[in-house]
C-alpha cells in the first residue's frame, strides 16, 4: 500500500484546526488525505506537537521537503494581491481562515481555499511574519479551566438537568448563556450573553460582579436589544445569586451548570475566548470604552459562521425578526 506523506505546512494546518475542535475526519477532508493518515500523525507527534504548540521536530525532513517544494508551483504563492490584502484585514479581527475562504469566494469571487490560507500563514511564519499570532489559540497550549472557588449554595437554583431538550438543539431562538469575564486584578468585569441557536452575543462593561450589579446590567441589555429570552443558564458564581430577578424581568427560566462542567455552556465559553483575541488576560476593562466594547460586539456578530451555513448571526438574528 502507497501511503501519502504530509510535509510540515500540512502538520501546521493540523494544529490550528485541532485547536479549533475540528473532527479528523473534516480535516482529512480539506487536506485530501484518509482520515486514517490524519489519525497516524497526531498518534505519532502526540503529546507535544498538537496540544496548542508548535514545535519544529523533523528538521532534516523539513528541509528535504523545502527543496522539493521548491520545484512545484504552490498554491499560496498564486494568491493574488487583492486576496492578500483581504487575508490581512480580516486576520486583523480574527477571523478563522475557514470563514475567510468563504468571504473571499462569496464577497469577492476569488476563489482561496482554507488549506490554502494556512500554509501561506505558515510561510509568513517562517519568513518572520506574525500573521500566525491572529490564529485562534495560536502557540497557546490548552488549560482546562477549574471551577471557581468563591462559590456558595444558591438559592432556589435549578440544575440544568431540568432545561427542556430544545435548548440544547439549537433550533429555537431566546436559550441563553450566560457568564463573566474577569479584567486586570478582579477590578473590572465584562457580563457576556450568546444566543444558543443563532450566536448573537452581547457584551457590557460592570464595575464589580455583584449580583445586583449582575442585575442592572442585565437590566440594560434587555433594555437596549430586541432579545427573547425563554431560558439563560450560568455558571455557579454568586454573581448570578439574583437569578429570579432576572427571571421576572424577561419570565425566562434560568438554569445552573453542573460544577466543573464548562462543557455545559460550551458557546459562551468559546464566545469568551474569542473576546478575549482582542482584550487578552491582564486587561483593564475599565481602560477600555464602550465605544470598542461595542465594536468588539459588533465584529463578532457580523462576522459569517460555518455554523450558520457561512451567514452571520445579525444576519440570521434580521431574518427571525422579519418574519415575525
Amino acid at each position: 500500500m502507497i501511503y501519502q506523506h504530509l510535509n510540515e505546512k500540512d502538520r501546521f494546518y493540523i494544529e490550528q484546526r485541532l485547536s479549533e475542535g475540528d473532527s479528523l475526519r473534516s480535516i482529512a477532508r480539506a487536506l485530501g488525505f484518509s482520515p486514517s493518515t490524519i489519525s497516524r500523525e497526531i498518534k505519532r507527534h502526540t503529546p507535544i506537537d498538537f496540544k496548542g504548540l508548535y514545535c519544529h521536530r523533523l528538521t532534516s525532513r523539513c528541509a528535504q521537503e523545502k527543496r522539493a517544494k521548491a520545484k512545484q508551483g504552490q498554491a499560496f504563492q498564486q494568491i493574488s494581491e487583492e486576496a492578500k490584502m483581504l487575508i490581512h484585514q480580516r486576520l486583523k479581527t480574527h477571523t478563522s481562515p475557514d470563514v475567510i475562504s468563504q468571504e473571499l469566494i462569496r464577497e469577492h469571487n476569488i476563489q482561496v481555499s482554507e488549506s490554502t490560507i494556512y500554509r501561506y500563514i505558515y510561510d509568513d511564519r517562517e519568513q518572520g511574519g506574525e500573521l500566525y499570532k491572529n490564529l485562534p489559540h495560536s502557540g497557546k497550549p490548552y488549560k482546562k479551566k477549574v471551577s471557581r472557588g468563591d462559590q456558595t449554595k444558591i438559592p432556589n437554583r435549578v440544575g440544568i438537568e431540568q432545561r427542556p431538550a430544545i435548548a440544547d438543539e439549537k433550533t429555537e431562538f431566546g436559550h441563553f448563556e450566560i457568564d463573566t469575564v474577569v479584567g486586570r486584578d478582579h477590578q473590572s468585569y465584562l457580563l457576556t450573553l450568546v444566543d444558543k441557536a443563532n450566536k448573537m452575543c452581547c457584551i457590557r462593561k460592570m464595575p464589580n460582579k455583584q449580583a445586583k450589579t449582575v442585575i442592572n446590567t442585565f437590566m440594560n441589555v434587555v433594555g437596549s436589544t430586541f432579545f427573547d429570552f425563554k431560558t439563560i443558564t450560568s455558571d455557579n458564581g454568586t454573581e448570578f445569586a439574583g437569578h429570579e430577578v432576572i427571571s421576572k424581568i424577561t419570565e425566562a427560566d434560568f438554569y445552573f451548570a453542573r460544577p466543573y462542567r464548562s462543557c455545559d455552556r460550551g458557546l459562551n465559553e468559546h464566545t469568551n475566548g474569542l473576546i478575549r483575541r482582542f482584550l487578552p488576560k491582564g486587561t483593564d476593562f475599565n481602560e477600555v470604552s464602550d465605544k470598542e466594547i461595542a465594536k468588539i460586539e459588533h465584529i463578532l456578530n457580523t462576522r459569517r459562521r460555518a455554523s450558520l451555513n457561512y451567514r452571520s448571526p445579525n444576519h440570521v438574528f434580521l431574518e427571525y425578526l422579519m418574519a415575525a
